[in-house]
């Protein structure tokens, strides 16, 4: 599209997921071309989206496993302090998910591979809006069920904990889904287009190692006792 601004013709495109998450190579080039539009509205809804999703997982029950013994450990009144904090915590954690795989993820391809900051968080607006899509799967699969597993049908954790006997080993795969398969293919088709073919290869192996790293991450976060927190929290510290 085009606009007329004090006699300069401008050239425009509108952001659209639909159009996009299939095309990133035509959403670098539209960004070397042309000037974004509707971009703002789109960040206002997938934040505000996550945060139903979120929302709406943990008021269900899932994610809030390692509540359960509280029931039998505490008061009621403990226990519904407890649900209501971990909802809180998760419409938190909501935004620093969202947050971290849009403006976080946008600014270590950048330093990666030098290309405008700016330009890289239309990519990630696209990356993140399909993790949460994978979430939502997984939820409503749960929902239908009426119950959660603690792996992931997307992943590589079933089969994982069908072989291996280390608990981390698990939860590391289980982070390992076809969607990170797809992101770095996102990822790489949008960058290659601001890079020399040359680069790909290294940039293919970095991208895989960022991913790689923060599964690893995400797989040590499983060990924390959230149980025991919970009990130091309400029950005056656990020095009784």
């Amino acid at each position: 599209m085009i606009d007329y601004q004090e006699g300069i013709v401008v050239m425009f495109f509108n952001f659209t997921f639909r159009q996009y998450l299939t095309n990133p190579h035509r959403l670098a080039d539209d960004l070397q071309t042309s000037t974004i539009r509707g971009f703002r509205k789109r960040i206002v809804f997938v934040f505000l989206a996550g945060l139903l999703l979120f929302g709406a997982r943990s008021w269900w029950g899932m994610g809030t496993e390692a509540l359960t013994p509280l029931v039998v450990t505490t008061t009621t009144a403990n226990f519904t302090l407890a649900r209501f904090a971990s909802f809180i915590g998760s419409l938190g954690w909501s935004i620093v998910y969202i947050s971290f795989h849009f403006f976080g993820f946008a600014y270590i391809v950048h330093l990666l591979t030098k290309i405008p900051y700016t330009k890289l968080l239309p990519l990630q607006l696209l990356v993140t809006s399909l993790l949460l899509v994978e979430k939502a799967l997984i939820f409503l699969v749960f929902l239908a069920k009426g119950a959660t597993a603690n792996y992931s049908f997307l992943s590589f954790g079933p089969l994982a904990a069908t072989y291996l006997e280390s608990k981390y080993l698990i939860l590391f795969l289980n982070q390992l889904t076809i969607t990170t398969a797809i992101i770095i293919a996102l990822q790489l088709s949008f960058t290659l287009k601001f890079l020399d073919e040359s680069k790909r290869k290294p940039l293919l192996w970095s991208l895989i190692g960022i991913h790689l790293l923060l599964a690893l991450l995400t797989a040590a976060v499983g060990f924390i006792p959230m149980e025991t927190l919970f009990n130091l929290i309400f029950d005056g510290g656990g020095g009784r």
